[in-house]
């Protein structure tokens, strides 16, 4: 497979450490419907597929009504409040500037809620994103490829050697359903073991790694 200088990245446990503004908005919510608060070890472990799945999981509820209203609760939260703690991990700014002065094309594809990535992008990545992705309610989320191809498609690129940088079970099957290279890093929501539990073969346990792995692809 050819590489092509495009790269696109993931979101939450990625370059930005979200986890405890999430764990916040997710608590006000079933504080709110009277389910009992959780962890911020139970909330990293369901982040991945969107709020709405973190959700169910923190409830255990499979209520539809009661899933949309706690949904609607988190959003109007964590709208107001998530960029509290939430900050670039250490390094991934200079990592993405040097990227992007070597010609790569850089890209955003994200299973938070699209609102609340472009805002996130755009308060802490503004001008580095060739193009910013989250999800929407009419297309699926990660890790079924239907992002991945209309993100190809309305950008023109071809859909052969692209990378995806990821940190979770969910950017690995994604990465595989859509034939792109995958490297995970292990500063996220998932550890070394649990990535290599999955099969992933590349990881990066910091920017510096990462960086060098990305100059070796």
């Amino acid at each position: 497979m050819n590489k092509q200088k495009i790269i696109a990245f993931d979101l939450d446990g990625t370059v930005l450490d979200t986890l405890p503004d999430i764990a916040t908005a997710a608590n006000f919510a079933l504080k709110s419907l009277g389910f009992p608060e959780q962890s911020l070890e139970s909330v990293r472990t369901y982040i991945g597929r969107g709020i709405r799945n973190l959700l169910k999981d923190l409830m255990g509820c499979d209520d539809e009504e009661v899933l949309e209203n706690c949904r609607s609760i988190f959003k109007d939260y964590y709208d107001k409040n998530k960029s509290v703690t939430t900050k670039p991990y250490d390094g991934i700014i200079d990592l993405l500037n040097a990227l992007k002065q070597k010609g790569y094309l850089l890209y955003l594809i994200s299973n938070k809620y699209e609102f609340a990535t472009k805002q996130l992008v755009e308060q802490f990545f503004a001008g580095v994103f060739d193009g910013v992705y989250g999800s929407l309610d009419d297309r699926p989320a990660k890790p079924d490829r239907a992002i991945f191809d209309y993100v190809c498609d309305i950008h023109g690129l071809s859909k052969d050697g692209i990378i995806y940088v990821g940190d979770s079970e969910v950017d690995y099957e994604f990465a595989k359903n859509c034939g792109m290279e995958f490297i995970a890093v292990s500063w996220g929501f998932r550890t070394r073991s649990q990535l290599e539990n999955l099969g992933v073969k590349v990881i990066a346990d910091s920017v510096k790694e990462l960086a060098d792995l990305l100059n070796l692809f």
